[in-house]
């Protein structure tokens, strides 16, 4: 089946920029871990995974233009040094999946596949850059994009991303939290027009079983 290029992307609002960047922040957050005394630069520096991961989620989407909120469920992926897949489970399966600036969708039901690269001038490849700059531990870049928040509670610790650059309607607040001592357990993304996207995050697990399963996801979706 051959790979086609995405279509115009007035055909894929902000539902592209939303899920492509939520599953990389995910997969950054899986490995996150912070207690009430961390400060911001301690709990970067142990954002990037060391080995394959794997995190269940489910997600709910509050959106103007719908009555009920839409929600889903599955797993996110992240195969060092620089793959991260969303496996969706339900409502219906999809895969996506971003290796460097390249990104890659498939639907088993309709038998799409799409793969797009990038650019650097694309809004999604900004918040992908940033969040990158999160499983780096680069806080340095991080703030050229982000007005950056940290705050430690007995209750746990919490994390505000608020973007510098405002006049784009695809700019994403984005607000992470988890327990203390935990991994994150809970992602928020907020469009400027009033749509959020809220994540609920499992528990991590790793090891090679994962690694190989995240192989054959990204190979199913990059094979022609």
């Amino acid at each position: 089946m051959p790979v086609k290029q995405l279509p115009d992307r007035d055909q894929y609002p902000a539902r592209l920029t939303l899920t492509a960047v939520s599953f990389v922040l995910a997969a950054c957050l899986s490995s996150t871990v912070a207690v009430c005394e961390d400060n911001l630069q301690s709990v970067m520096a142990r954002m990037k995974p060391d080995q394959a991961v794997i995190i269940d989620y489910q997600e709910h989407r509050y959106m103007r233009m719908m009555s009920a909120p839409w929600t889903g469920s599955g797993h996110f992926y992240a195969l060092l040094p620089d793959t991260m897949l969303k496996e969706q489970l339900h409502p219906e399966k999809e895969l996506m999946a971003i290796r460097g600036h390249n990104l890659y969708y498939f639907n088993p039901a309709n038998n799409q596949k799409h793969q797009t690269e990038l650019s650097d001038q694309d809004s999604p490849a900004a918040h992908i850059a940033a969040f990158k700059g999160l499983m780096n531990g680069d806080l340095t870049s991080l703030k050229t994009l982000y007005d950056v928040g940290f705050s430690a509670k007995s209750s746990g610790w919490l994390i505000t991303l608020t973007p510098q650059n405002t006049d784009s309607e695809t700019a994403i607040k984005i607000i992470m939290q988890g327990r203390p001592e935990q991994a994150a357990n809970k992602l928020e993304l907020l469009m400027t027009d009033g749509d959020r996207t809220e994540f609920l995050l499992g528990r991590v697990h790793s090891g090679a079983d994962i690694k190989l399963k995240a192989t054959q996801l990204f190979d199913l979706l990059s094979a022609d």
